[in-house]
């Protein structure tokens, strides 16, 4: 039989107990799907996926297979061999050795990921080789000037000859001045490299702190949500026995709803916690941290000064615009030019004449400006350096208060109160199983203990956040 004979009697013998099977297992998840007893939250996503599943091999069996078979033999054997040659070892690589997706890294890992791809560390690095390129603009000499005259030059005999070169050496002193800008401006470039090499660093540890964070609330979410499926069967049973009344059950059930909730938005904040890493250090793949240990990071030393690197290059932007104003202030020294002249006035000839030029700027409104507007600049750039640093000053003064705020409210947490919530824990469900307490103590104080292990998770991450900005802005350096 061909192709066509084989897939025109094939699918209708096929749609019959293809689609049965299927339509039957799927109505037989439909209860599950749209249940809204105790336990449903968790039965209700299970049935969705099952029922989508069933649904999309439906129609794979019925009508991708066949289409995707037609074009396979639609072409002739000896083609199709020639193809699986090729084919056919590329799809066993790609099965047997698959392209990593993901990769589970250190952070000095990913730190040395996020310096190399990151465009801002690339776009400056081009930016100083474009400033040290410009170092052949230093001595810019004007061109050269060359002039023949042929005729009555110096008499009235018509075959006099003049040759005249002259050339322009400009101002001898701009091209020291123009050295010393470009040398300030490749310095400035060198430390806003560094300085973005800092930010990128913390960006990245950022995100590191940002994953540990979100890793640990789902950690904590998901420990609970095993007793609680607990506390929902236990729940039922009550109520079947007549032990606990609707409204005890009813609450149960609004817990398991809350905390189902609250997983699925755990498992969402921990997926952005990876995006978020990912995109930090540029790259293709999803970047698993390796350590998942909460730590608090680790402040080198109290009383901070401010970073050397932001310091530099505020004042090196100012040194920069300072040489600016003598770049221009040079331009109003004379400049220098030299003229060579070979004449031949009948009957004489060979008559050569050197000469040296002076021009000097007579009308110098306008380098008057610039030199006034150049050191405007310089005055706005000074008082603008010295604004940031007094701002950077003021920045770690503020983080320093921060963080030993933070650091007693973690001391707190370490010393008394997550002990309270571990014993607050197992003091109520003691009490639950024995049946010594009712359901509302029950959840308010299963709760209670969930809110001070989660504040605790989230005051560890607000610390090293706040950790992370200090060694931005001072001088540490911890990677």
């Amino acid at each position: 039989m061909s192709t066509n004979r084989i897939i025109a009697k094939g699918c209708p013998h096929l749609l019959r107990p293809v689609f049965l099977t299927d339509l039957v297992a799927s109505l037989g998840f439909v209860p599950m799907a749209i249940a809204t007893s105790a336990g449903a939250e968790v039965q209700r996503p299970l049935a969705t996926v099952v029922i989508g599943g069933l649904l999309l091999s439906t129609v794979l069996t019925l009508l991708i297979i066949p289409v995707f078979y037609k074009l396979v033999n639609s072409t002739g054997i000896g083609k199709r061999k020639s193809w699986m040659k090729f084919i056919f070892p590329l799809v066993l690589t790609a099965v047997v050795f698959p392209v990593p997706a993901q990769q589970t890294i250190t952070l000095n890992e990913a730190i040395d990921i996020a310096l190399r791809n990151n465009p801002r560390l690339k776009t400056t690095t081009a930016s100083i080789e474009q400033t040290k390129a410009s170092r052949g603009e230093v001595w810019d000499i004007p061109a050269t000037s060359l002039n023949y005259s042929w005729g009555q030059i110096n008499g009235p005999t018509k075959k006099d000859h003049q040759l005249e070169i002259n050339q322009s050496l400009g101002n001898v002193l701009l091209p020291f001045y123009k050295n010393t800008l470009i040398k300030k401006e490749i310095r400035t470039g060198m430390l806003y490299y560094a300085l973005v090499e800092k930010e990128v660093t913390a960006e990245v540890k950022r995100a590191w702190a940002y994953y540990q964070y979100a890793y640990h609330q789902k950690v904590l979410l998901s420990n609970y949500q095993e007793w609680i499926d607990h506390v929902i069967r236990t729940g039922s049973l009550r109520y079947e026995q007549g032990n606990i009344s609707l409204l005890d059950k009813n609450m149960i059930t609004a817990l398991a709803a809350d905390l189902y909730t609250k997983n699925i938005q755990a498992d969402e904040e921990l997926q952005l916690a990876l995006h978020r890493l990912a995109w930090s250090c540029y790259s293709d793949v999803t970047l698993i941290p390796g350590d998942t240990i909460l730590n608090l990071y680790p402040v080198l030393n109290v009383n901070n000064l401010p970073s050397v690197t932001h310091q530099e290059y505020y004042e090196n932007q100012t040194e920069t615009k300072k040489a600016l104003v003598n770049v221009e202030r040079s331009k109003l020294f004379p400049e220098l030019s030299v003229g060579y002249t070979r004449q031949k006035i009948t009957p004489d000839s060979r008559l050569d004449s050197w000469a040296i030029g002076v021009s000097v700027p007579v009308f110098f409104f306008s380098n008057k400006s610039r030199i006034r507007q150049a050191k405007i600049d310089y005055e706005i750039s000074r008082t603008e350096a010295d604004d940031l640093l007094y701002q950077l000053d003021n920045k770690i003064m503020e983080l320093e208060i921060v963080l030993n705020q933070r650091l007693e409210n973690i001391h707190y947490y370490q010393s008394a109160a997550l002990a309270e919530a571990d014993a607050l824990e197992q003091t109520a469900w003691k009490q639950f199983r024995e049946s010594e307490t009712d359901v509302v103590q029950f959840i308010q104080s299963m709760n209670s203990a969930r809110e001070i292990k989660s504040n605790y998770i989230e005051a560890v991450y607000s610390y090293n956040i706040s950790a992370l900005e200090l060694e931005l802005y001072s001088n540490q350096n911890n990677k």
